[in-house]
């Protein structure tokens, strides 16, 4: 069976078989992600997930970055989940490659990551365990995105299917389940997975739910698997399985295409906060901000050429003072606008005290997205500013900053990783120095549990 195939791959790939730039991928992903985690730690509706848990207590078996508070596996897995998405800033994919290149995948990473070092610390598993627990997560989670046809109109979200099957293989690996176990708990899973792309139209936090449950979930199907629970016997093919119920339009073979010889692990990076969809006008706005002197105030129009499928979309929605913060996060005009009046982008812009700002209100409300652009290039655009006077400045781009063919460095990556810990002020410089050391030299380290205490208050 296929769930046979996909559990062979992820018990039994040795962390030798890994490639130094696969190796290499995954360290950058741990970095990336792990900085976003605690840059995300007060964002909005945390704190009510975080007084949940600690109301609920129980055994302390992992901690929960920035804040340090060490609870049941399962939960600080999902804590550090949602903190992680929060300012949809984390690193995006893995994204596929080979037969696969150019489908879309979604975050995995910001399931896999987490749940790999919350799991690790757990166990106690070694640098070189924790980097393949990341990597075959990431390559099982990134397959069952590419096995179904994503859209956004007619999918569940891909954060509470696709990353839970990718954090389940993992956490299955990092705690031993023999090959029936892990089988076992993706049977379990198929009861728990979720997930609603309604949240993204309606700026609301549970945009970032879906992957954090996807963690709570793969802790729980594996810890019940190992103690006897019995779950779905095929998940994914049987006559009510993953692909007969969660699908779009699945193909499963997808999910094998160069199996064991080509790993899903080069992350997307991003280098600015808000969905991927939102940097080339961002982008745009930042070339035409620092090339051209100009008042905001003067500004008469501002348009965006797009493809026709970018109108009716859930980034093209105006951002008004009584939006909650994770609008920002999801409006074209709010990430333009902030860009053109700031010159800069901060993960702080993202926040209440900086998108109510009326100046900046005025000049997204006159932002326009025009379907000028042929489909086909799903993010390409063309940013015009025009005066009052009459001026007009335009920029245009195609490939988004951290895709494959327009990677980002590892620089820039180890620069997102300061600005994520200065704007969270939760973890002193010394700690996140000291834990950045040891993301860097992770084949040496024997025990990576002390990683997790390194990166809290």
């Amino acid at each position: 069976m296929l769930i046979d195939q996909l559990v062979d791959h992820v018990l039994n790939t040795r962390f030798e078989s890994f490639e130094p730039d696969v190796v290499e991928a995954a360290r950058m992903r741990l970095i990336d992600t792990l900085s976003c985690t605690v840059g995300g730690v007060n964002a909005g509706g945390n704190q009510a997930l975080l007084d949940l848990i600690r109301s609920w207590g129980g055994t302390p078996q992992a901690t929960i970055l920035a804040h340090g508070d060490r609870v049941p596996l399962q939960h600080a897995a999902m804590m550090n989940c949602l903190m992680a998405r929060s300012f949809d800033f984390e690193v995006c994919g893995p994204e596929p490659e080979g037969l696969n290149a150019g489908k879309m995948v979604g975050h995995v990473c910001s399931t896999t990551e987490p749940t790999a070092l919350s799991t690790a610390e757990f166990t106690k598993a070694s640098g070189k365990e924790l980097l393949a627990a990341v990597i075959l997560g990431g390559d099982i989670g990134a397959r069952m995105a590419v096995a179904d046809e994503f859209n956004f109109d007619k999918c569940f979200e891909v954060c509470g299917t696709a990353n839970a099957f990718g954090a389940t293989a993992l956490v299955g690996r990092l705690m031993g389940a023999n090959h029936e176990q892990l089988v076992n708990a993706f049977g379990i899973l198929l009861n728990l997975m979720a997930g609603s792309f309604q949240s993204l139209w309606d700026g609301v936090d549970t945009f970032k739910l879906p992957g954090a449950t996807a963690a709570h979930n793969a802790v729980l199907s594996v810890q019940l698997s190992m103690r006897g629970f019995k779950g779905v016997k095929d998940p994914l093919t049987s006559p009510q399985g993953y692909f007969a119920l969660y699908c779009n339009n699945p193909n499963p073979d997808n999910a094998l295409a160069d199996l064991g010889r080509m790993y899903y692990a080069k992350g997307m990076h991003k280098l600015h906060p808000s969905c991927y969809g939102n940097h080339n006008p961002i982008e745009s706005a930042l070339e035409i901000a620092r090339s051209h002197a100009f008042d905001v105030t003067n500004v008469a129009a501002v348009t965006l050429d797009v493809p026709p499928n970018r109108i009716k979309h859930f980034l093209n929605q105006t951002f008004a003072a009584d939006d909650a913060q994770p609008r920002s996060l999801f409006s074209i005009p709010y990430g333009v606008a902030n860009a053109l009046m700031r010159k800069e982008v901060r993960i702080e812009h993202y926040t209440d005290e900086f998108i109510r700002t009326p100046e900046l209100l005025e000049l997204a409300g006159k932002v326009q997205l025009v379907p000028n652009l042929p489909m086909g290039k799903n993010h390409a655009s063309r940013l015009t500013v025009k005066m009052k006077n009459g001026e007009e400045f335009s920029a245009y781009r195609e490939s988004p900053l951290g895709w494959a063919e327009n990677p980002v460095t590892a620089d820039q990556i180890r620069d997102k990783y300061w600005r994520n810990i200065e704007f969270s002020t939760m973890v002193s410089r010394d700690n996140a120095a000291a834990a950045l050391d040891m993301l860097d030299r992770l084949e040496d380290v024997d025990d990576v549990s002390s990683l997790a205490s390194r990166l809290v208050r």
